[in-house]
């Protein structure tokens, strides 16, 4: 009786502990997603090959799907320069709800599925969209929340001074 109590109040304890947004000058948390084929996605591979951009998305989300052609113009000016740009689609339903949607409505930018929540929570992603730029050295340079058309001008510009 006596541990089931400190048991409780343990995860009370847990369970209303503020979670940390990842902001500008922080380390990007790592991730192991699947792709909308169902393979592996994991972090260790991309972080430190060049710049990543990672566009947090729900296909229900409106300002997400006026966003995302700003961001697929940015990953085709410079993915020959090196930038990786990866949507991570948060959808709870899962590939069930994504692949038709990317079926219906075709993106040059690959998709991961983040049907749990993980890498939202990693990030603490409150907003739908939120843009992470994370540098070669694995720091987010750059965050963008909600949906702003300037996106597109503030991401160019990081990326051409660089």
């Amino acid at each position: 009786m006596k541990h089931s109590r400190y048991l409780i109040i343990i995860l009370l304890a847990l369970s209303v502990a503020p979670s940390f947004a990842i902001e500008v000058g922080d380390t990007a948390p790592p991730f192991v997603l699947t792709n909308i084929d169902r393979s592996y996605v994991f972090s260790k591979n991309i972080y430190g090959t060049g710049y990543v951009l990672l566009d947090f998305y729900a296909t229900t989300c409106v300002n997400c799907n006026k966003e995302l052609p700003l961001i697929e113009d940015i990953y085709l000016d410079h993915k020959d320069n090196g930038l990786q740009v990866l949507l991570m689609a948060t959808d709870p339903e899962g590939s069930s709800i994504v692949k038709p949607f990317f079926e219906a409505n075709p993106t040059p930018i690959p998709i991961l599925l983040d049907r749990y929540q993980k890498s939202v929570e990693s990030f603490g992603v409150e907003v739908l969209p939120t843009v992470f730029l994370i540098n070669p050295e694995g720091k987010v340079v750059y965050k963008g929340t909600g949906f702003h058309p300037e996106v597109d001008d503030e991401i160019r510009a990081f990326l051409e001074t660089e």
